[in-house]
C-alpha cells in the first residue's frame, strides 16, 4: 500500500499545483473568453474533486506505479500517452458535440492535458524513487 501511496502523492501534489497555476493564471482569461456564455457562476466541487481523486488514482496505478523500475523518461512518455488519451476523449467529445465549443480550446486544452499528466507522472516516479524502498530490499 505504501507504494501506491507514494506514487499518488507525488502524482497528485504535482498535479494539483500545475493545474491550479494553469487554471487560476495562465489559461483563465484565455478559457474566460473562448467558453463565454458556456460558463456557470459558480462551479460546483464534487464533479471536479471527484476528477482529480480517480484521474490522479488511475494515472499512479497505470503509469507511475507501473515504471518504477523504468527509466525515468518511460513515466514521462506513458503519462503523455495516458494525458493524450484521456484529455483528446474530453476536449473532441465536447467539440464534437457542444454547439460553440472552441477548437482552439480544444488544442490548448489537449496539449496542457498531455503535458501536466506526463510532468506530473515524472513527478511521481521521482517521488518513488526518493522514498519507497521495496520490503524485500536490503
Amino acid at each position: 500500500m505504501k507504494l501506491y501511496a507514494f506514487a499518488y502523492l507525488g502524482f497528485s501534489v504535482c498535479y494539483l499545483v500545475m493545474d491550479a497555476i494553469w487554471l487560476g493564471l495562465v489559461a483563465k482569461d484565455s478559457y474566460a473568453q473562448a467558453m463565454q456564455g458556456m460558463l456557470r457562476e459558480e462551479f460546483p466541487v464534487t464533479p471536479w474533486v471527484t476528477f482529480y481523486l480517480l484521474y490522479s488514482a488511475a494515472v499512479s496505478h497505470l503509469v507511475v506505479v507501473r515504471s518504477r523500475h523504468a527509466p525515468a523518461s518511460s513515466a514521462f512518455f506513458d503519462g503523455a500517452i495516458f494525458g493524450m488519451a484521456a484529455y483528446g476523449a474530453y476536449n473532441l467529445t465536447n467539440y464534437a458535440v457542444l454547439d460553440g465549443w472552441p477548437l482552439g480550446i480544444t488544442l490548448q486544452d489537449w496539449l496542457w492535458g498531455t503535458l501536466v499528466t506526463a510532468t506530473s507522472s515524472l513527478c511521481g516516479w521521482f517521488v518513488l524513487q526518493k522514498f519507497y524502498r521495496s520490503p524485500n530490499a536490503e
